[in-house]
């Protein structure tokens, strides 16, 4: 059975190799962003530690942050949001646009997503499995859409895996979804050959 990347990266956590583990990954799908079209963008995850990291802002140095996502995961706390806010402005001024993952679990409270002023919130799939049947679910990510409505964020509802759970999103205004219901995982060449 293969290791899916979240026990790479906590095992990572677990041994101080977070941060080198985090700053590859995303060197790695840098050097596929050419391969994508003009009109799409790379969102890529961080801890938040990574995000404060002054190697991150050195790796993306020369890249066109128009067409990068920053997804803030939500694995372990933000220490310091005020150093997190600082490290990211000019990244952010430069075109970066930053994410919430995982909204709704971990340490991604109402709080952070105040604090941090996210372009992007993603809701969680915790909150998505079943919302069709779920009234309180469905209620959670109405005002969760309001919320990201006044905000002036986009919301993205994770983990779609069925007919039913799309069309509850839809009607909730969920203009973005993910979710194994519209694509498996695939490698950026095979995303880029059109597979």
């Amino acid at each position: 059975m293969l290791r899916g990347p979240d026990l790479w990266f906590a095992d990572a956590l677990d041994v101080g190799l977070a941060e080198p583990l985090e700053l590859a990954a995303v060197a790695q799908a840098l050097a596929g962003l050419p391969m994508l079209p003009t009109d799409c963008y790379l969102a890529v995850n961080v801890s938040p530690a990574t995000a404060c990291s002054p190697a991150l802002a050195g790796l993306l140095a020369g890249t066109d942050l128009r067409r990068l996502v920053l997804e803030i995961t939500e694995q372990q706390a933000t220490a310091d949001v005020a150093t997190l806010l600082v490290m990211l402005a000019p990244l952010r001024a430069a075109g970066l646009r930053l994410a919430i993952d995982d909204a709704g679990v971990g340490y991604s409270g109402l709080q952070k997503i105040l604090e941090l002023r996210p372009d992007i919130i993603k809701l969680d799939r915790f909150f998505v499995t079943g919302i069709d049947a779920d009234p309180s679910r469905r209620a959670l990510a109405a005002a969760l859409a309001d919320f990201a409505g006044v905000m002036g964020a986009e919301l993205v509802a994770e983990g779609v895996e069925t007919e039913a759970e799309l069309a509850a999103i839809a009607l909730l205004g969920f203009a973005k979804v993910q979710g194994w219901l519209l694509g498996r995982p695939m490698t950026l060449a095979a995303l880029a050959e059109g597979q």
